[in-house]
């Protein structure tokens, strides 16, 4: 039985109706709550059933059966004519463990935390240019964020990374070849441009070390991001880069498991006791839990210094997250969170200084 959110613990997100927002000159409206849209295209089913009788497997590793139901149409269709030409290929492809393997190096984020001003002034003397690029960014995000997390509004935050820095191009030989393989995977299952889109946003002379690779989260939120308790859709990005609207969903906690390929997943809008909570402050002062269809808005006051996230990070993040959730490879896990290397820093206070240069 579906759990209310009485028995859950969370309150319902309130009404949202069809109302237009107005963003700069061009209205938008909010479109309806959805944590599986790519269901609502009736080929796919048709087509993973084609694939199932073609490759003559029923059972498929339940990550790459949550990137079939998830993938682009176009890279669905490409996938069934290569099990047309080679039943054995594509009854490989199907119990293999390259998908998983895709979801869980894209999982492994570093924690990241605000830097004192002490370790700031101790640093310029010496310091690699990847880690002033890094002190560059944190600060940028923290001054975009006001130092608060971008959900609950709590002081107390870490700075919480969209795309893994274990994953930067050309950190060395091993990384690289994890590097190769994860965008290779992406391939399969995602549009050229479109992965490509995603890959040119870090790709550029600093890398992962952007500000728009940035948020801020506090400690419970950045775990729970981690580990796929929930995930922002992108919604819509104002004509002037100053607002981006994403859309909050909880996601399902799963374990690993072998799954009927034809069978559709699905998302409960609300997965989790009162144990799983975060928690902020309505405009009248109460204390309300989020839930799924709630909105988080990220502002700018200048888009050219003080980026928002990337959209196509968050989009990449949007999709990678329920697929590493409603196929229980986020929660494949053998320590309590999978993070690559700590940042050195404390979880201290950050100052900075208004009219210092962002550059």
């Amino acid at each position: 039985m579906e759990p209310t959110s009485e028995s859950t613990g969370f309150q319902k997100a309130p009404p949202i109706g069809n109302f237009i927002i107005p963003v700069v000159d061009t209205p938008w409206s909010l479109p309806s709550m959805d944590p599986l849209p790519e269901l609502g295209d009736t080929e796919r089913a048709t087509l993973i059933d084609t694939l199932r009788k073609n490759a003559k497997e029923n059972e498929a590793d339940s990550t790459y059966w949550a990137c079939l139901w998830l993938s682009d149409i176009e890279c669905l269709r490409e996938i069934v004519q290569v099990a047309e030409c080679s039943q054995t290929s594509a009854s490989v492809m199907m119990t293999s463990q390259t998908a998983f393997t895709m979801i869980k190096t894209w999982q492994t984020r570093s924690r990241v935390f605000a830097v004192p001003l002490k370790m700031q002034k101790q640093r310029h003397f010496g310091e690699d240019e990847n880690q002033k690029r890094k002190l560059t960014a944190k600060k940028a995000c923290l001054k975009r964020d006001d130092s608060c997390c971008v959900i609950t509004k709590c002081p107390l935050i870490d700075l919480a990374r969209i795309y893994p820095e274990s994953l930067r191009k050309g950190q060395s030989s091993g990384t690289d070849n994890k590097y190769t393989q994860f965008w290779g995977g992406l391939r399969m299952f995602w549009s050229k441009d479109l992965v490509n889109k995603w890959e040119a946003r870090l790709t550029g002379p600093c890398g992962t070390e952007l500000c728009e690779n940035l948020l801020c989260l506090c400690p419970d939120a950045h775990r729970y991001w981690g580990a796929c308790y929930f995930a922002l859709e992108p919604l819509h990005l104002r004509n002037d880069g100053k607002e981006l609207i994403t859309r909050f969903y909880w996601l399902p906690k799963v374990t690993p498991h072998i799954v009927q390929v034809q069978d559709k997943p699905s998302i409960s809008l609300h997965p989790y006791s009162d144990f799983v909570s975060l928690c902020f402050k309505s405009p009248d002062g109460s204390l309300r839990g989020m839930s799924s269809g709630d909105l988080v808005v990220f502002k700018t006051k200048d888009p050219e210094n003080l980026p928002l996230p990337s959209w196509d990070l968050l989009q990449m993040q949007w999709i990678l997250s329920r697929i590493g959730a409603i196929s229980g490879a986020a929660d494949a896990s053998t320590l309590p969170w999978d993070w690559d290397t700590e940042d050195e820093d404390s979880n201290m206070e950050f100052e900075y200084d208004d009219d210092e240069d962002m550059e």
